[in-house]
């Protein structure tokens, strides 16, 4: 027998990994403590070439019956792993090695392990620990009072305990938030699944829920067939209904979801989803549907029928690294499926079912898509301006079919007269059964129009910026816009041009002028600018003749003050000559604040202005712009640089300075604090149907109350009809290792004051292990 200090020693290298698959038992079988694919055996197979570094205060060969044993302050070193005892024997006979006081090892990855002793053989077949704990680099710990391997398969781990919390700093020993524990869990490496004898659930210590026995695949797999975990909702006009869906892994690249929900009031909704991907790509199907079992229920509305369901689909493929190719189509069996049981997708007041076709590059793009949209909302009734009979909106009939639109953006590389030259081209063909007519007093107008329309359209434009002396900055620029259009009108609109074929173009040249005057004194830095832009074009052409579908959302304001063309698509073009003039100015302090403005007005010039002039859609009438003179924009941002800041922005009568449209939002965020209130205002346009004013504010909130707990709520309340629109409250805990949510929301018809809506959402998150929700709908 020999005794001597120990120094750098390879031989010992088999002593060192029989210690360090030993300890390998504590990787626990909770899912988030996956770090490796395979958790029970990968130091075994570490690197043969690996130097390993073994130091005690003694290290005792005893030929005689062939034990090794390092003693005081074992530390070993071998492949990014690193391991403390106090004392490691191996018995080379047997094959069996031991280690003993406060065993210790830390992973290459990160994960602590501990254990008080540890016996196993060096065929790494059977073994067994004593009292081991575990910490993952994600903070997740699993302690168990033993572990023992057999068979080099299974490992049973006993009086197990997992949670991803972290103790308690002022009394360790005090149980955490929650915790999983069972009487045994059972590893079995060849099945890769975990089972769980007598487990249970602890909050606080306090168990609140028992299972006997279940299973779950262990961390190396990432899909496995099973049940995923339920989900739970409730609806009047549904009753309670508890999701369980079962997840079918039927191959690497594809599987198959069943989610049965069963409602109290109306039997069971199946849904069965397919996913598959493939090399440049993947797809998806669901199928949803039910024979429902009180459709009186739904009374009066679409849902009154005994069979409801619904179809969606979706794909893209990668067709090139610049191309790309896919679908997402949704078609139900009636309005409101999709909203009366919470379709994923499918919950939106209309759904759009698209195909396209997509390239980019650095500077270029091409979109070409098709769409239908499927209206998820019951008809709803007007009455005719003129005689005042009612007429009821068929709201499907109503939409657009879109087949197709298609854009395509294209920027030359090289300058052109020392300038940018692009071209934008859009061809848009579209079909719809009914018009889409709206009433306001004395006037109809037209957000869609029956019929066959297509749009050929380019747009050819070109800038150059150039700076003069003093700073000034002069942007010459030209554009050529040319459309052909394809009218086949039903039911026309007055002045529409009946099956025709109308050709138009729009030639401008203009010029942009900007003086930046900058002043720095005691830490501040001032900009003032003024700006001055004049374009020179005909007029208009076939106003009121062609259907304006893409350039409706017209909103003077200091965004688009000095745009070239404020309509915002092809259907319109600003025609006349036309001049804007402005301001803007910023400052920055040294303390961090700053302020930004720009203000200015538009000036027709020359020509017929076109947003005088009226086309079905009445788009432009009373917006500011359908005067010689327009109204005053501006705007205000005020930022305090930390977290709190001030935005106003308002549009302002011509002749007198009253207020025709504002809205001021300010913003507060700090730490976990933060909230928002905002005020809107828009005076009446009776010649759009807005025939009173309209002045609401809305506000939201989160406050923390302490480091775990934090509520919040928002209110839209309208001061017009004096009369709360949208309101929220909830109630959230967040910490390490859970988190709670509670929301109660309701919404509010603006005159009638009567309760539309009302939803009840609770979230919760055990960290690692996974989340559920509940929804309901209150009445």
């Amino acid at each position: 027998m020999t005794t001597r200090p120990t120094a750098a020693k390879e031989r010992a290298g088999p002593l060192a990994r029989a210690l360090l698959l030993a300890l390998a038992l504590a990787v626990p079988a909770a899912p988030a403590l996956a770090q490796s694919a395979d958790p029970f055996g990968s130091i075994a197979a570490g690197n043969p070439e690996a130097k390993m570094l073994l130091e005690a205060d003694q290290l005792v060969y005893d030929f005689d019956s062939k034990v090794v044993t390092a003693i005081g302050g074992v530390q070993i070193y071998y492949n990014g792993y690193s391991v403390q005892s106090a004392r490691v024997t191996y018995e080379q006979q047997s094959g069996r090695l031991t280690a003993s006081g406060g065993v210790r090892i830390v992973e290459p990855d990160g994960n602590i392990i501990n254990a008080e002793f540890a016996d196993i053989t060096d065929t790494f077949r059977d073994g067994f620990l004593q009292s081991l704990n575990v910490e993952t680099i994600d903070r997740a710990r699993f302690a168990a009072t033993s572990a023992e391997r057999r068979n080099g398969n299974v490992t049973v781990f006993r009086e197990g305990v997992y949670t991803a919390c972290e103790p308690c700093k002022e009394d360790p020993q005090r149980p955490p938030l929650w915790q999983i524990k069972a009487k045994r869990v059972i590893h079995d490496k060849k099945t890769r699944t975990v089972y769980y004898e007598h487990a249970s659930i602890e909050f606080f210590g306090v168990p609140i829920a028992y299972t006997p026995y279940f299973f779950h695949p262990d961390p190396t797999v990432k899909r496995k067939t099973g049940f995923l975990i339920p989900r739970i909702q409730q609806a009047e006009a549904l009753g309670f209904g508890v999701t369980t869906p079962f997840f079918w892994n039927l191959a690497p690249n594809y599987d198959l979801t069943f989610s049965p929900t069963v409602y109290s009031q109306q039997g069971v909704l199946a849904q069965i989803e397919w996913r598959h991907r493939i090399l440049r790509g993947s797809y998806n199907v669901r199928v949803s549907g039910i024979f429902q079992q009180a459709p009186d229920e739904f009374a009066g509305l679409s849902g009154d029928r005994d069979f409801r369901g619904s179809v969606q689909t979706a794909g893209m493929f990668q067709l090139t690294p610049n191309w790309k190719a896919g679908w997402d189509i949704t078609t139900t069996t009636d309005r409101t499926f999709g909203r009366d049981y919470k379709i994923e997708g499918a919950t939106a007041l209309d759904v759009p079912s698209t195909i396209y076709l997509t390239g980019f590059s650095e500077r270029n793009s091409f979109d070409l898509r098709g769409y239908y949209f499927r209206v998820q909302r019951e008809d709803t009734v007007e009455y005719d301006s003129a005689t005042g009979a009612a007429y009821t909106h068929d709201d499907q009939q109503e939409q657009a079919v879109v087949h197709p639109v298609l854009d395509h953006n294209y920027v030359f590389d090289r300058p052109i007269l020392g300038g940018e030259l692009r071209l934008d081209s859009n061809l848009t063909s579209l079909s719809r059964v009914e018009s889409d007519r709206r009433t306001v007093p004395a006037v109809d107008y037209y957000n869609g129009l029956a019929g066959t329309f297509t749009r050929a359209s380019t747009d050819a434009s070109w800038q150059r910026r150039i700076m003069g002396p003093g700073g000034q900055l002069f942007t010459p620029f030209a554009y050529l816009k040319t459309d052909l259009n394809w009218v086949a009108a039903d039911n026309q609109a007055t002045g529409l041009a009946e099956n025709d074929t109308l050709p138009r173009a729009m030639p401008a040249v203009g010029l942009e002028y900007r003086w930046p005057f900058i002043a720095t004194s005691r830490g501040v830095t001032q900009t003032f600018s003024p700006i001055a832009q004049i374009i020179v074009r005909p007029n208009e052409q076939h106003v009121g003749e062609l259907p304006n579908e893409d350039a409706q959302s017209l909103v003077f304001d200091d965004t688009v003050l000095f745009s070239w063309d404020k309509f915002s698509g092809y259907d319109r073009q600003e025609g006349g000559t036309r001049a804007n003039i402005g301001a803007s100015y910023f400052a920055q302090f040294g303390n961090g604040w700053s302020v930004d403005a720009l203000a200015g007005q538009s000036y027709q010039i020359a020509g017929r202005n076109s947003y005088e002039e009226q086309d079905p859609s009445l788009t432009g009438i009373g917006s500011g712009l359908d005067s010689a003179v327009s109204d005053y924009v501006g705007r205000v941002t005020i930022d305090s640089g930390r977290g709190v800041s001030l935005t106003a922005r308002g549009r302002f009568d011509e002749k007198d300075f009253t207020l025709n449209r504002t809205e001021v939002t300010s913003t507060f965020a700090r730490g976990r604090n933060s909230a928002t209130l905002g005020y809107a205002y828009l005076k009446a346009r009776p010649e759009q149907g807005i025939e009173t004013d309209r002045r609401e504010v809305a506000a939201t909130a989160v406050a923390a109350v302490t480091k775990t707990w934090s509520v919040r709520g928002g209110i839209t309340y309208d001061l017009e009809n004096e009369g709360v629109v949208k309101q929220s409250i909830g109630l959230a805990y967040d910490d390490e290792c859970f988190n709670l949510s509670a929301t109660y929301a309701e919404t509010r018809d603006r005159y009638s004051d009567i309760i539309t809506d009302k939803q009840i959402f609770v979230r919760f998150n055990l960290r690692t292990i996974g989340d559920t929700a509940l929804t309901s709908n209150v009445e």
